[in-house]
């Protein structure tokens, strides 16, 4: 039975079914299902689990509650999850109108039109997901993360299925580093993750603290000075969960690849190639880093000649 709707309008450059594919690939998150045209996820909302279904009903989002409370604070929680998660207030044209410009870019404009950089609201779930997979493929990445948050995570029943949620930095600094070796978690990465939840828990970094600081650079060296995160974790954490539009992560493997498959370089240490490349995408360099991994999963039929 339908609980509770809510009506999110949407970007004119807004495609939910792109956003949807690029959640899917293949990889089978546990945080959230994906259905016929639409996308089914639990998050916590006054410390209760709430289940709701997103789809896309012309130039709006619909959040369907499907279990859990639907009063006011749920109802704004949800809308403001759904616009970062989707990044929602984000216009793409000052974006199309870089890669219309470039022509080892322009294919991008219909193969990916309207595909906003999809978030990860939460800014410990976005740095202990880095840490995750840290040095391993995604494919194992997501069954360790399957692993702890379904050991670590709260969860929600309905009609016979179980939804999880990512586990809370309260639960995890508290997490038996037994059972995270069991689960296949390395020596490295088990120390990283509790100091990660303790640092979190005891309010020695959160989302508003970084918000606070003056610049990027600033906010950077303070993600670094945490055990475990590198350049390149905190740029990508910085991008899904504080939506800094300039964040490079240099030495990204998907990033490199993508590069070489556009002869943007000719080889992976061509810093000063890449430097250039982006020099021209100044304000939108985060998106055109997301459009780059975007291009490396392919539907059938659609990888680009070159």
């Amino acid at each position: 039975m339908q609980k509770y709707l809510i009506k999110l309008n949407t970007p004119p450059l807004f495609n939910f079914d792109e956003c949807r594919w690029f959640l899917d690939r293949g990889y089978d998150d546990c945080l959230y299902q994906l259905r016929p045209n639409r996308v089914r996820k639990a998050l916590l909302v006054a410390n209760e689990p709430v289940l709701f279904d997103v789809l896309s009903e012309g130039r709006q989002l619909s959040i369907l509650i499907l279990s859990g409370d639907t009063g006011e604070e749920t109802k704004k929680h949800l809308q403001d999850y759904m616009q970062h998660w989707f990044d929602l207030k984000y216009d793409l044209n000052d974006f199309y109108r870089c890669l219309h410009a470039d022509s080892r870019t322009n294919y991008m404009l219909d193969a990916y039109k309207g595909l906003h950089l999809m978030g990860i609201p939460d800014l410990f779930e976005s740095l202990a997901w880095c840490i995750i997979g840290q040095q391993i493929n995604l494919a194992f990445a997501y069954r360790l993360k399957k692993r702890l948050v379904s050991y670590y995570g709260q969860s929600i029943n309905y009609e016979g299925e179980t939804y999880y949620l990512f586990p809370s930095a309260e639960n995890m600094q508290h997490a038996d580093p037994t059972i995270l070796k069991e689960m296949q978690f390395s020596r490295s990465k088990i120390s990283y993750l509790i100091e990660l939840a303790t640092a979190f828990a005891e309010k020695r970094i959160s989302k508003s603290q970084l918000k606070a600081l003056p610049n990027l650079k600033a906010r950077l060296k303070h993600l670094t000075e945490l055990k475990g995160v590198g350049v390149w974790t905190a740029n990508y954490a910085l991008m899904k969960s504080l939506h800094e539009r300039s964040c490079i992560p240099y030495g990204d493997a998907g990033l490199i690849k993508a590069l070489l498959q556009l002869r943007v370089i000719e080889n992976k240490d061509d810093m000063e190639g890449m430097r250039q490349f982006f020099s021209t995408f100044r304000g939108c360099e985060s998106y055109l880093v997301f459009y780059l991994w975007r291009s490396l999963s392919a539907r059938q039929g659609e990888l680009k000649e070159v």
